[in-house]
């Protein structure tokens, strides 16, 4: 819910209103909720003996944006934060494990945090104490809180949550990952428990920049490798986590030049990342060695995150899917990319979809007659903290590339499952939109410029900067397609 509401009214609306009615009013608040919630909601206030003026400026049903975590009730006050979760039955450690996400999420804010659990079954109250000890509590504690609390008003709640923050990084938040200070949204919990549970030979995951795949891959390889020797292959170069990672913590982590090192490591379990990019008769030898060692394969891939032409032939996502004792699991929920910047970039691959694009205020377009202006601008934009990604040089018919490479940064080959806050990007004059609408290029003919833009603009979290260099028909057609909304 991103209105506040009085829960009186709430359970009134749901009783006393035609169905239809009380489904536009969650509508109009935009929250979800079940029959059954609202009546423990019910339960839950008919057991608080206060005023009917302390039970309004509640959010119910709440969901911090791109994350999906869910709050039952949430009441934001100048001194303290209150929130209780409704339960028709206990368990206890799921009910702590809840509030303990909640404090994290919510603690982000900055304030006092109040955290209770109710439970309709028996009336059971309970409340997560500053030590994260889960106990039972008076709900005269709760009563108290309601009437201290300093109401603070928000006219958009989502602009208190920057869902970055909670998206952590094995690569760019190492110690944040291996400390566990981060947890799994629901789907990704859920592939998790069931890649524990079923015990197929071979896990695909599967998902597009910005889905979690990457988390998820190395989130199952810390859990396996508190009781099982395990290896993971990135299929690229190693990037300076993956070096943390294997330097300081001691994980087997090795580059796809090195998959054959797989046999003096003798792993229970073979993770690799960014299958899409590995030749084929790498990921055959790889699947050979699972099948013959009786082990299991964890692979992560997005076949659209290719960087050469010859790989857009290697199909391995077919080759994975194709094998017994096998299962995909596809995750479909975009995270890291907050809503504009996604909206932005599927625009500028197809101008069509550029319609969309409502809000420009972390996009920025600059264009440049000259390549040398650009580099020296874009020097300045290195220092106030724009990740700066390049186009990979080729050594052979590599004119067409050289003419687009800043010369600083990172190259796309070297943000392979990273992810930054303030991405810039060149675009040359190789780009143009075809018959379709869609972004082209002319002349790739080994690594795809087309591919590595992707690559790029897909890694940004929070804001995206293009310089558009000697190409005045591709700026005129963003910029056209973007007015067309205003």
């Amino acid at each position: 819910m991103k209105k506040p509401t009085d829960l009186n009214s709430l359970v009134s609306s749901y009783r006393d209103l035609p169905e239809n009615t009380f489904e536009g009013i969650k509508n109009l608040f935009e929250f979800s909720m079940r029959s059954e919630e609202i009546e423990q909601i019910s339960a839950f206030i008919d057991n608080l003996s206060v005023d009917d003026r302390y039970l309004g400026y509640f959010y119910v049903g709440y969901k911090i944006p791109q994350i999906d975590k869910e709050f039952d009730l949430l009441r934001f006050g100048e001194n303290y934060i209150l929130n209780v979760e409704v339960k028709s039955c206990l368990n206890v450690e799921d009910a702590r494990i809840q509030l303990l996400k909640n404090k994290y999420y919510l603690s982000s804010l900055g304030k006092n945090l109040k955290l209770f659990t109710y439970i309709s079954e028996d009336n059971g109250f309970y409340q997560l104490d500053n030590d994260e000890t889960f106990r039972p509590a008076d709900i005269s504690t709760f009563e108290k809180l309601l009437i201290s609390q300093k109401i603070e008003h928000h006219s958009n709640i989502d602009d208190l949550f920057d869902p970055s923050y909670f998206l952590v990084s094995p690569f760019n938040d190492s110690e944040r990952f291996i400390n566990g200070s981060y947890f799994l949204t629901k789907q990704q919990e859920e592939f998790k428990k069931k890649t524990f549970d079923n015990h197929q030979q071979f896990i695909i995951l599967k998902g597009l920049p910005g889905t979690g795949k990457t988390l998820l891959l190395y989130d199952l390889a810390k859990e396996f490798n508190k009781t099982h020797d395990i290896v993971i292959i990135h299929t690229g170069e190693l990037n300076e986590g993956h070096l943390k990672l294997r330097q300081q913590y001691k994980w087997n982590i090795i580059p796809i030049k090195e998959f054959k090192q797989i046999k003096q490591l003798n792993p229970k379990v073979i993770f690799v990342d960014e299958t899409q990019r590995m030749y084929p008769q790498q990921l055959e030898s790889i699947i050979q060695y699972i099948k013959e060692n009786n082990i299991r394969g964890i692979f992560a891939l997005d076949p659209k995150q290719i960087l050469s032409v010859h790989e857009r032939n290697f199909n391995n996502l077919n080759t994975l899917n194709t094998l017994n004792r096998s299962e995909l699991f596809e995750l479909s929920k975009k995270m890291r990319t907050n809503k504009e910047l996604g909206t932005f970039v599927k625009g500028l691959f197809n101008l069509r979809s550029m319609a969309n694009c409502r809000n420009t205020g972390n996009i920025s377009i600059h264009y440049f007659g000259d390549i040398k202006k650009a580099r020296e601008f874009a020097v300045g934009l290195e220092h106030e903290g724009w990740q700066i990604i390049d186009y990979t040089s080729q050594n052979y018919n590599g004119e067409a590339i050289q003419r687009m490479q800043l010369n600083r940064g990172l190259n796309a080959h070297r943000v392979l499952g990273q992810e930054f806050d303030k991405v810039l990007v060149l675009i040359g004059s190789t780009f143009y939109y075809d018959d379709q609408n869609s972004i082209a290029v002319r002349n790739a003919n080994y690594y795809d410029p087309e591919r590595m833009f992707y690559q790029s603009v897909t890694r940004a979290r929070k804001q995206i900067m293009l310089l558009v260099v000697n190409n005045p028909e591709f700026m005129a057609k963003v910029i056209d397609a973007l007015n067309k909304n205003n």
